[in-house]
């Protein structure tokens, strides 16, 4: 539907650039944008489940994992270099006005200012072209030619209608020539659109290939399954007993302990109190007829402990509380129901989110104590608590791009937009710095020295024309920097040079 919408508007571009045309690429960029961030959760998703599967079968799922990976990287290196497009692009034609919107979505020359005259336009598809061959390398080889026509990273050249008829042109004009800033933004994210669905479509490949050539097996075994194999004393002991590999159609025939059990759908259900603290057995068996109407008689033993609780408190992401955040805790008990079970905390305080899942929040460097109690058969008893350290969020590290220095090529350096500051290896997604100033001189290898004072990201207008004519052996250096942690602590960074290659 995105697609659709987007060369529907491209078409209309044709007839009359109108505020109206206007908002509605603004309208169909938003959207895209929008869909972006669905399709980035949909694939967090999916490297999770690879993370789970890792957990059963290390040795099939690695391999496989691995390239997933690869993948990532990929697709995420490509959205960042997309992105310092748009924002070269909405700089040139006059930056974002007070409200985060673009000041000049009409402007006209801008898109081709930077897409054709400093040919970033031919460089991307070039590095779309090579993006869209490396993800084809991931996926089977008797698979490659069906991958290459549902692919939808595509790049493709159409035709452009004139005065004399249709008429081909090359790609970097097909899409940026001549059209307004908000045009040129939307189709940017078009691509990334592009770029995280065949994302999508190579990692969903990968994570299928895991349950390939599965074998199934064709012998049957009883299978017992408690709610606990670890009770307290007074506590109910909930037994289902199955026969594995075998259909539901099929009701056996079940004694545990000596009791006749009816099942229903092929599984039978037992429940007794348990008493007595120590090891205790549940056994008994089952019986099932097979297709020629003789029966098999299948003994069962299940082993499980009777005794004391035993509590678990863990965070999420690792044994450290972080000051500005709000923390995972998961808290469980053994033998416990998750919802007679709770939670408190000295030097914080803690929300409940779910059961057995809390979000703690701290506001001071040191030590923090968890509590845990339960409410059991009407009284409330204390299980355990656990002691965790708490943190400032660590440092960020700057850099220009993707590059952290102490070197950089002057293509690369002249098309981004400012300086950033990543969090790199952090337990948590999604904690992001913002620059909040910084001083920016450029040492020309010959020529006078510049420089500027930032209050943003964004490089100051007063150094841009320096930015444009950088050339190799030139140095560019950054001091005085300041960044804002989503703790609102202000911190001052080291200083970070590039010598422009």
């Amino acid at each position: 539907m995105i697609n659709i919408m987007y060369l529907v508007l491209t078409a209309m571009l044709a007839l009359n650039v109108s505020a109206e045309i206007l908002n509605a690429f603004n309208i169909v960029n938003n959207s895209i944008i929008t869909s972006n961030k669905s399709i980035t959760d949909k694939n967090e998703n999916t490297y999770l489940t690879f993370e789970d599967q890792m957990k059963s079968d290390p040795g099939k799922v690695g391999p496989l994992k691995a390239k997933a990976e690869e993948v990532k990287k990929l697709s995420e290196a490509m959205y960042v270099y997309i992105d310092t497009l748009k924002n070269t692009i909405i700089r040139e034609s006059g930056g974002l006005d007070e409200y985060g919107d673009i000041k000049s979505k009409s402007d006209l020359d801008a898109p081709t200012r930077v897409m054709e005259n400093r040919k970033q336009g031919p460089e991307l598809e070039k590095r779309l072209k090579e993006l869209r061959e490396q993800l084809l390398t991931y996926v089977d080889p008797k698979d490659k030619a069906a991958f290459d026509k549902s692919l939808p990273l595509k790049i493709a050249v159409g035709e452009s209608h004139g005065g004399h008829g249709p008429k081909k042109k090359d790609w970097t004009s097909y899409h940026f020539e001549m059209v307004p800033t908000i045009a040129a933004v939307t189709i940017l994210s078009k691509f990334q659109n592009d770029v995280k669905n065949s994302e999508s479509l190579i990692i969903d490949d990968l994570l299928a290939q895991i349950s390939k050539n599965i074998i199934r097996f064709d012998k049957i075994r009883p299978l017992v399954s408690l709610n606990s194999k670890n009770l307290m004393e007074g506590q109910t002991l909930t037994a289902q007993i199955a026969v594995g590999a075998y259909s539901s159609t099929v009701n056996p025939d079940i004694v545990v302990n000596g009791q006749t059990i009816t099942a229903v759908d092929g599984l039978g259900t037992y429940t007794m109190p348990v008493s007595g603290i120590g090891e205790k057995t549940i056994s008994g068996t089952v019986t099932i007829k097979k297709p020629d109407g003789t029966a098999e008689t299948l003994p069962f033993n299940e082993p499980y402990s009777v005794g004391a609780s035993t509590t678990s408190i863990s965070a999420d992401k690792m044994n450290v509380l972080y000051i500005g955040l709000q923390n995972p805790i998961s808290v469980s008990a053994g033998g416990v129901p998750g919802e007679a079970v709770s939670a408190s905390i000295s030097g914080g305080s803690m929300v409940k989110r779910a059961t057995g899942e809390y979000s703690v929040t701290v506001s001071s460097p040191g030590k923090a104590v968890i509590s845990v109690s339960a409410t059991i058969d009407g009284k409330v008893k204390t299980l355990g608590s656990k002691e965790f350290r708490i943190k400032y969020i660590p440092d960020p590290v700057l850099k220009v791009g993707l590059s952290k220095g102490p070197s950089m090529k002057a293509a690369e350096f002249k098309v981004q937009g400012g300086l950033r500051a990543d969090l790199e290896d952090f337990v948590f997604d999604g904690v992001k710095y913002d620059v909040v100033s910084y001083r920016i001189g450029i040492q020309p290898r010959s020529g006078d020295y510049v420089e500027g004072e930032a209050n943003s990201a964004y490089f100051p207008s007063s150094v841009m024309g320096a930015i444009r004519s950088l050339k190799p052996g030139d140095q560019v250096y950054f001091d005085n920097v300041r960044v804002k942690g989503p703790d609102g602590k202000v911190r001052d960074m080291s200083n970070i040079n590039f010598k422009i290659n």
